[in-house]
C-alpha cells in the first residue's frame, strides 16, 4: 500500500525496511522522546514486526524526493469501536524537523483515516516534549482525563479534525490541493480489506482520494 499526497509518499513497512527502522529507534537522537528506551534487538525487531503486519495496525515509512526520512503509524485499530489506538510519527532525519513534512505526514495519514471510517485515534505523548503536545494540539487532539503519568493520553476525534482541516491545509501550511491517491496491492490480502472497506464508506469520504489497484 502506498499513500501518496501533500509532496510526499507513506510506504507501508515491509521487512526491508525493519533494519532500517531498527536503527534509527535505537538512536539516542529518537529514543530520547519514547517511553522505553532499551536497546531493541535485531530478534526483538523481527518479533515486532510479525505482531504489526496485519490489518489491524498501518506503520508507514515516509518518503520525500525518494528519502526515506521517518516512520508514521496508526495502532490497535479496533473496527467494532471505529477507533485507532495507538498513533504516532517520527522523523529521523533532523533535517525535517523543522520543514512541513511532519504535518503533511500527520494529516495524509489521518485523511486516510476519514477514508475508512474511523472515528477516533489515540496517542500518547511525554509529557515534557512540549513540542510534539503543541503539534498535536494544532490538529486537534485533547488530553484524556486524569492523565497524571509521564506518558499521558491524547485523543483526536475526527469532527473536531474536520473542523480544523481546512485551515490547517490552506492558512497555515498552505498545501497543494491536489487529487490525493492510495495504491493498493491486489496479491495483499490486507490491501484489499481496505478496499473493501472503502467501497462502503459514503462517498463524502471516498472524495478523499482516489484509489488504484496495482
Amino acid at each position: 500500500m502506498k499513500i501518496i499526497g501533500y509532496g510526499i509518499e507513506l510506504h507501508r513497512l515491509t521487512q526491508k525496511d525493519i533494519e532500517l527502522v531498527r536503527k534509527h529507534r535505537n538512536s539516542t537522537t529518537i529514543n530520547q522522546y519514547m517511553e522505553f528506551r532499551d536497546p531493541i534487538s535485531e530478534e526483538q525487531q523481527k518479533q515486532w514486526f510479525q505482531s504489526i503486519n496485519n490489518l489491524n495496525n498501518n506503520y508507514y515509512i515516509i518518503i520525500h524526493q525518494n528519502n526515506k526520512i521517518g516512520l508514521i503509524y496508526g495502532a490497535e485499530i479496533n473496527w467494532d469501536k471505529l477507533e485507532t489506538g495507538n498513533g504516532g510519527i517520527f522523523i529521523w532525519d533532523t533535517y525535517y524537523w523543522d520543514s512541513m513534512i511532519p504535518a503533511c505526514a500527520s494529516i495524509l495519514l489521518t485523511d486516510t483515516s476519514i477514508l475508512l471510517g474511523l472515528k477516533r485515534t489515540y496517542i500518547k505523548v511525554l509529557k515534557d516534549n512540549i513540542k510534539a503536545i503543541a503539534f498535536n494540539k494544532m490538529l486537534g487532539y485533547k488530553i484524556c482525563e486524569n492523565q497524571n503519568q509521564n506518558n499521558q493520553q491524547y485523543v483526536l476525534a475526527i469532527n473536531d479534525y474536520k473542523l480544523k482541516r481546512e485551515k490547517l491545509i490552506k492558512n497555515i501550511f498552505d498545501l497543494p490541493n491536489e487529487q490525493k491517491q492510495i495504491l493498493f496491492d491486489t496479491k495483499s490480502e490486507i490491501d484489499m480489506f481496505y478496499v473493501n472497506r472503502i467501497k462502503k464508506q459514503p462517498i463524502e469520504n471516498r472524495q478523499l482520494f482516489e484509489t488504484k489497484l496495482i
